[in-house]
């Protein structure tokens, strides 16, 4: 009996091991020292020491990186209060700070970067992330903040600024201008199976930036500077499935409502024939109820098919790849091309066409009416096709 017991509690403890190893599998950060609390606070003194007293991040460019701590010996960056303004950490005692933008031809923009330990999978989508927070005596706020993922070491033997096309950006591209707290910043990135580094900073050349003044918070003391100074924290690198596990905030989420506008160019003189071949229904994210225009086709098919009890046809649903995506980790959308085309069936059937002049079809993501990567070649994509038999 006593043997038994002992062997039941070693099962739970086991299983309980396990669960707690398969969620901690759900997330792995690749990112080394994604919180900077690997560092050695007890030596902060300046800016600028992030490389000396950090561990695995460094400059990108001659402008050394900064490191903020609970405890520094020195108050320029010491937390929560600091030379740039006040800010508890979002996570831990410790986070850095970049240069996004200057009027201040004495600072110059700076960049961090870390390696990570292992290159991205090819063909992987990964969610990139960070906690961001303007300092308080910034006397800008700006857009155009992003990251770079690098096959290769990036080390500018100079201070310029890193004026490219980030590979990772907020969807909205805004400006980051919260101060009583932190936001996060988050884009996906699909590897390529070289990536290796990671840049973050800000990558706008100035005549394309947006850049707001910002008003010095109530209760702050010290002068604005003219720059566009952030702390951040909580870096990550995580493998994901679909964007929908990559999303900062309701406000950041995609365009859920956009459905593809352009309705098919039918002649007057066209036969029936080709006007169900030629019609399509549109439809939103992970949505399968037509819209007022998808309605209209409904009902210019069903009067055709009505009139014509001997044609039949095929409704043949589609998704995007986004949603295709969306299925693997929901199931409630895993079939979404099919349950739009049984949707639209029913429809039919409820204005009186014969169910034996229907059946139903699903080519998923598989025949996309548009293979470019925007919000309105997948919107096209997003759709209800139709058949003759």
């Amino acid at each position: 009996m006593k043997t038994s017991n002992i062997f039941r509690g070693l099962t739970a403890i086991v299983a309980m091991v396990g669960l707690t190893i398969s969620a901690d599998a759900q997330e792995v950060n690749l990112v080394p020292n994604g919180g900077f609390e690997d560092t050695n606070i007890s030596k902060l003194r300046t800016y600028g020491q992030m490389e000396e007293f950090s561990m695995d991040w460094f400059a990108a460019t001659e402008v050394a990186a900064d490191i903020y701590g609970d405890g520094a010996k020195g108050d320029k960056v010491a937390v929560p209060t600091n030379n740039y303004g006040k800010q508890e950490p979002s996570e831990g005692l410790c986070y850095a700070g970049f240069r996004a933008y200057s009027k201040d031809p004495r600072l110059n923009r700076s960049y961090l970067e870390v390696k990570l330990p292992k290159t991205l999978d090819k063909d992987v989508m990964y969610c990139v992330s960070f906690d961001i927070s303007l300092a308080d005596l910034s006397r800008f706020a700006v857009n155009e903040i992003g990251v770079l993922m690098s096959d290769r070491k990036i080390e500018l033997p100079n201070t310029s600024d890193m004026i490219q096309q980030a590979d990772v950006k907020q969807k909205t591209n805004k400006v980051f201008q919260f101060l009583d707290g932190w936001e996060t910043f988050c884009g996906t990135f699909v590897g390529t199976g070289q990536e290796e580094y990671v840049v973050i900073g800000c990558f706008g050349g100035r005549e394309s930036m947006t850049i707001d003044k910002v008003k010095r918070p109530t209760g702050i003391v010290g002068a604005q500077m003219n720059h566009a100074y952030y702390y951040i924290d909580n870096v990550k690198v995580v493998d994901i499935q679909a964007k929908s596990q990559c999303v900062c905030a309701a406000a950041d989420e995609r365009d859920m409502d956009l459905v593809y506008g352009s309705s098919s160019v039918q002649a007057e003189d066209m036969t029936d024939t080709e006007i169900i071949k030629s019609s399509s229904i549109y439809y939103a994210f992970l949505k399968r109820t037509p819209t007022g225009t998808g309605k209209q086709t409904v009902a210019n098919i069903s009067a055709i098919l009505t009139a014509n009890p001997m044609m039949k046809i095929t409704i043949v649903g589609h998704s995007d790849d986004d949603e295709r995506n969306e299925g693997q980790v929901n199931p409630r959308f895993k079939m979404i091309g099919k349950n739009r085309a049984d949707q639209i069936r029913r429809m039919l059937e409820s204005e009186g066409v014969l169910s034996t002049q229907i059946s139903v079809s699903d080519m998923g993501n598989m025949d996309p009416a548009s293979t470019r990567d925007n919000d309105i070649s997948r919107a096209q994509n997003r759709r209800v096709t139709f058949e003759i038999k």
